[in-house]
């Protein structure tokens, strides 16, 4: 009696007697066949009898014919720089290309040293491609922006900051690195510093570039404003914290809703003081946030910013830090020091939710 083993046997042996045939006998209807990994069955980067023997074991079955495939591309990449600079002209630091050929460029101001300023602007210029190194000099070549595109950050003292480009800047990858060159205009005499976050996007086979938002949005990571996914808490409570000093210290809080989001971003601005022009230095500081099931601790130096006694309103001059989400809501305890012994502060508090 023939059973199916033994059919399978006398199947894979026929299988190798043909092979080992026609591996002897030339056939003249064609020329030597070239390596197609579709038929290279143990994908062992040849083809022998393995692959002939191996399909006859699964002779007379049935199923999907669906192949898996896996499709590999270079994927897109967002480089990020956060840069402290005055007036004129300055340079991003450099950057990795290679890979790439297309370059996307947006940016923001995220705060400035002096809110009273009328009027400062960001232009970029143009990007210098770097070649590689000969004795200890970079080799490089300039590319100036296309004027029609020129990437722009304009801030009056009306703006609320972070404050987007209204465009993005597109440049063909010319060279393994790059470094963008940009250009601080202000109106404001006293000048010492404008923070500055510059966002490249770097992709493969388009001219199609990234959405960039309008002039409420920031263009990176830490919007203040985007459409859902992601929410723009505001200014919490909408009256303000008045926070009441005593002995040089205080504290308050306001409880957040942040249910559906994975993310929140906190920013702080001083409004209001029971002392002006008085040289005494109050700062608040975000401490600590209570979950619902557990308080995290904050560092001082997250979160922080201070009054003077000179000018107002005062922003957290810090990027704002990140946290991530650990319920429905939670409640962001702030304390007070101060060199003033009694009086009150008000301020409020900026909250960013988001999914990612």
């Amino acid at each position: 009696m023939i059973t199916r083993k033994h059919l399978l046997l006398a199947i894979a042996a026929t299988c190798l007697v043909t092979m080992f045939l026609i591996s002897i006998v030339p056939i003249r209807s064609q020329t030597a066949g070239q390596y197609d990994p579709w038929l290279d069955v143990n994908d062992d980067g040849k083809i022998d009898g393995k692959d002939i023997a191996l399909p006859s074991l699964s002779f007379g079955t049935a199923g999907d014919p669906t192949k898996p495939v896996n499709v590999t591309t270079i994927p897109a990449a967002t480089i990020e720089q956060d840069l402290n600079v005055s007036r004129g002209s300055f340079q991003s630091n450099i950057f990795s290309t290679e890979g790439y050929d297309r370059l996307f460029v947006s940016a923001a101001i995220t705060d400035i040293s002096n809110h009273s300023s009328i009027y400062t602007g960001v232009y970029l210029f143009g990007a210098y491609w770097y070649w590689g190194v000969v004795n200890g000099t970079y080799m490089k070549t300039y590319d100036p922006v296309d004027p029609n595109e020129q990437l722009r950050v304009d801030w009056y003292n009306s703006s609320h900051i972070p404050i987007s480009s209204y465009e993005s800047s597109e440049f063909a990858v010319k060279a393994p690195q790059c470094s963008l060159y940009f250009n601080v205009t202000t109106s404001l005499l006293d000048w010492t510093w404008i923070l500055i976050r510059v966002s490249v996007y770097l992709t493969v086979g388009t001219t199609s570039p990234p959405s960039v938002q309008n002039t409420n949005t920031y263009v990176t990571n830490w919007p203040s404003m985007e459409p859902q996914p992601s929410f723009f808490e505001g200014w919490t409570p909408y009256d303000g914290l008045t926070t009441i000093i005593t002995n040089g210290y205080g504290w308050n809080s306001t409880s957040v809703n942040v249910g559906g989001y994975s993310r929140m971003f906190i920013q702080i601005e001083l409004t209001n003081a029971s002392y002006q022009g008085v040289p005494i230095t109050t700062t608040v500081i975000l401490s600590s946030i209570d979950w619902g099931m557990g308080i995290e601790n904050v560092p001082s130096s997250s979160l922080n910013a201070s009054y003077y006694g000179s000018y107002l309103p005062v922003y957290s001059n810090m990027t704002p830090p990140e946290f991530k989400t650990k319920s429905s809501s939670c409640t962001l305890y702030f304390s007070i020091n101060s060199q003033a012994l009694s009086g009150w502060i008000t301020f409020y508090v900026k909250v960013y939710l988001r999914n990612e």
